[in-house]
C-alpha cells in the first residue's frame, strides 16, 4: 500500500469536481480541500525557504548578483519552489471554483422549488 501525496489528493478532487456533483458532495470536497490547503501552504513555505537558502549560497559564491540569480533560478530548488507555488494556486482556485459551483447548485435548487 502506498501513501498518496498531497498533489494526488488534490488531483483526485479536481477530477471529481469536473463532473456534475451534487451540493452535499461539493461541500465534502470543499472541506477536504480546506484541510489540504494548510499542508500545501506549509510545503510552499518550506520550498520558499529552501530556495532562499540556496540563493544566499549563490550570492556568496558569485561576485555579481545577476550571476547568482541566474544560477539560483536554474536550480532544482527553484523548480521545486515553483511547483509548490503552482500547487498552492491550483488549490485556491479549486476551492473558489467549488464555492461557485455550490452557490449555483443551491440557487438552482431554490429556483426549482418556486417553479410549479
Amino acid at each position: 500500500m502506498t501513501d498518496k501525496t498531497i498533489r494526488q489528493y488534490i488531483d483526485e478532487i479536481r477530477r471529481e469536481a469536473m463532473s456534475d456533483i451534487n451540493p452535499a458532495r461539493c461541500t465534502i470536497l470543499l472541506q477536504k480541500l480546506s484541510a489540504l490547503l494548510g499542508s500545501v501552504s506549509d510545503e510552499w513555505i518550506d520550498a520558499e525557504m529552501e530556495y532562499n537558502r540556496y540563493y544566499e549560497k549563490m550570492t556568496d559564491e558569485f561576485e555579481k548578483v545577476t550571476e547568482a540569480r541566474a544560477k539560483a533560478k536554474a536550480s532544482d530548488e527553484y523548480e521545486f519552489k515553483l511547483r509548490k507555488e503552482a500547487l498552492l494556486d491550483v488549490t485556491k482556485e479549486l476551492i473558489n471554483s467549488l464555492k461557485y459551483t455550490l452557490k449555483v447548485k443551491m440557487e438552482e435548487a431554490r429556483d426549482s422549488r418556486f417553479q410549479t
